[in-house]
């Protein structure tokens, strides 16, 4: 017979699956007929753009560009080029147990670009692709609380913290800025190259939105008529703040945001006097948003009673709880000698990092992160043919956070950001590069319960007769455990037994006295 039971809804994101891989993407960049053709390859760099992504069974989808800036010698009078290119890519994550319209989470980035100048109109390039997916469904089910027509039930119930997808969004803004240059820099006659990055400062809920502020950091190398220096570097901070709509999103929602510059425009314009000293900058953010909703509470995870004999429904749960979390600073210094064949170095324009973590590890409240810093260093050369020289170069990192109560065998999700660079040429071939790492680290253990749905009323087995029992406790006894193995109760227990607390050391003498209701002397 069915036992009347209260419950509660429970919603919980699960993790189906999260997979890490590598892929190459072949293409050829070629140059358009109204450019010379190129004589040298100076620097290539390259970034990703996801265009869509869809979760297929056991896979994930992701379609994207590669959007290629060329720095080249051409083979006229022009002293240096540049050029834009894209190339298109489909690829596939493998993550079993994936099934169509589950939530997805995706970070692609560019590890390595090898290339090859096949004729002066065409270069071959392979790109090195980190692809990290993961996919999770929201389950939602009613968990027994209680059972309210019944006195004599023991009931055994933990805290539980749990959190679920409430909603997702997308949308677009534009920034516009117009930078006019000062006075110490020479005007320009062409824009070379324009990079542009985000850093988030801050995002937070409120009521149907998430709001992230934050800074587009712009990069821009131009061409200039100054002989001595033809080449200059100019960068620049633009704030923003981004809004997506995410109906029923409210404020105190936990909340994630990923923003992309996803088209970049930047034209020159005359200032009053006639002089190109203007750059109208446009660009175009993308942002992900998601929402979620915490639940906290006690949920029962087993009951019996002495007087009845029920048999329980449980279904398990995989839980992923927050431990802790903490962000740190490691500052990396090193001496770097220009690689043999480069040209010699006259000034350093700008250096560029990009890290990514390779290992992480968790230790008694400790937390290790190690990973690949590679430093891309952009310079002005003593050679009047080749006036721009680059190369890059691989460091490793290592960075340790100290994060209470961390055990090993718990998970860490870590990122690594450059939050600043100094760089001093020492000599004609060598560079000093002072680097300020930002980690930061979340903590997580990943836990099963056993959550109680339903219950039943049964015919009572064959147990043990009703009477006086000696146990000696085991190694992970518990009171509730040996109440529930003699269908006892943990007040009959501390009733009969002298027990300063519940904590039980192995190898206690305990008296059982199984369902007698009156006293024994």
């Amino acid at each position: 017979m069915t036992i009347e039971c209260r419950r509660d809804l429970l919603r919980l994101d699960q993790v189906v699956g999260e997979e890490t891989s590598q892929a190459l993407v072949e293409g050829e960049i070629n140059v358009p007929e109204t450019k010379a053709p190129i004589a040298k390859i100076l620097d290539i760099n390259a970034e990703v753009v996801i265009s869509s992504r869809e979760v297929l069974q056991d896979k994930v989808m992701v379609e994207g560009i590669l959007r290629y800036d060329v720095l080249y010698v051409p083979e006229d009078d022009e002293v240096i080029d540049s050029m834009d290119a894209d190339i298109g890519f489909t690829q596939y994550l493998e993550l079993p147990g994936a099934k169509p319209k589950m939530a997805s989470q995706l970070k692609l980035n560019v590890e390595h670009i090898d290339f090859e100048l096949a004729s002066g109109r065409k270069i071959n390039v392979k790109s090195v692709l980190n692809l990290y997916g993961q996919v999770s469904e929201v389950m939602e089910m009613e968990a027994v609380t209680d059972f309210p027509q019944l006195d004599d039930v023991e009931a055994l119930r933990d805290s539980i913290r749990v959190s679920s997808t409430a909603g997702t969004g997308h949308s677009q803004t534009m920034v516009r800025e117009d930078l006019e240059l000062t006075d110490a820099m020479p005007s320009v006659t062409k824009i070379l190259r324009k990079d542009a990055g985000i850093r988030i400062n801050e995002k937070k809920v409120a009521d149907n939105k998430v709001v992230v502020h934050g800074d587009v950091e712009l990069k821009l190398l131009y061409l200039c008529e100054d002989e001595d220096e033809p080449i200059q570097y100019l960068s620049h901070s633009i704030p923003f703040s981004h809004v997506v709509e995410i109906p029923g999103a409210y404020q105190g929602m936990d909340c994630q945001a990923d923003v992309a510059v996803t088209e970049f425009y930047a034209d020159l314009r005359e200032n009053i006097n006639n002089e190109l000293r203007i750059i109208d900058t446009e660009l175009v953010l993308g942002m992900n948003a998601q929402v979620f909703e915490a639940q906290e509470g006690e949920i029962l995870v087993d009951a019996y009673s002495p007087v009845l004999a029920m048999s329980l429904k449980k279904r398990k749960v995989h839980l992923t709880q927050l431990i802790g979390e903490s962000q740190g600073q490691a500052v990396l210094k090193e001496s770097v000698t220009f690689p043999e064949g480069v040209p010699k170095a006259r000034k350093i324009l700008y250096v560029d990092a990009q890290p990514s973590i390779t290992d992480e590890r968790v230790e008694e409240g400790l937390v290790s992160v190690e990973g690949i810093l590679t430093v891309q260093v952009i310079y002005q050369t003593n050679d009047t043919t080749v006036p721009l020289g680059s190369f890059r170069e691989d460091f490793p990192f290592q960075h340790s956070l100290e994060v209470d109560g961390v055990e090993q065998g718990m998970l860490s999700k870590s990122d690594v950001l450059v939050e600043h660079i100094n760089h001093t040429l020492l000599a004609q071939d060598e560079a000093e590069l002072k680097i300020t790492l930002l980690c930061r680290s979340g903590i997580h253990q990943s836990i099963v319960k056993e959550v109680i749905i339903g219950a039943e009323e049964i015919e009572e087995a064959s147990a043990k007769e009703e009477g006086i029992y000696i146990y000696y406790v085991q190694p992970g006894d518990v009171l509730w455990s040996i109440a529930k193995k003699y269908n006892t109760t943990i007040a009959g227990i501390l009733k009969y037994n002298t027990l300063e607390d519940e904590n039980l050391e192995v190898g206690t003498r305990l008296l059982i006295y199984k369902r007698l209701e009156s006293s024994v002397y």
